[in-house]
């Protein structure tokens, strides 16, 4: 799917360290659907992972080597083939409840 638009709400020339840090994300697909999502650098997952031990779930699931337009957006456009199936489900997890999960589940066994 092609990606129409894609913003920032902190510009990139504001964070200090680009290679440790992440940054939300604005993108409009060209079927009209609006989300936001968090693009991390490797570094900045190095530290979640460091805090617990592990990847939190909810951790961002765009993840670069460093913070930079044409970067983002190459990632952004990856995640958005196969009728951006991935930016979708990047979105959908937040929207159920886990008795919806289940219930799901049971449909496809």
């Amino acid at each position: 799917m092609l990606v129409r638009n894609i913003e920032y709400p902190t510009t990139l020339d504001k964070i200090e360290d680009l290679e440790n840090d992440n940054i939300d994300v604005f993108v409009t697909l060209e079927d009209g659907f609006e989300y936001v999502t968090v693009v991390s650098t490797i570094k900045n997952m190095e530290n979640f992972v460091k805090k617990e031990g592990f990847l939190e779930s909810g951790t961002p699931l765009i993840i670069v080597d460093y913070l930079e337009d044409n970067l983002i957006r190459r990632a952004i456009e990856f995640h958005a083939q196969d009728n951006a199936y991935w930016l979708k489900m990047d979105r959908l997890y937040v929207w159920f409840e886990t008795e919806q999960l289940n219930e799901k589940i049971k449909q496809n066994e």
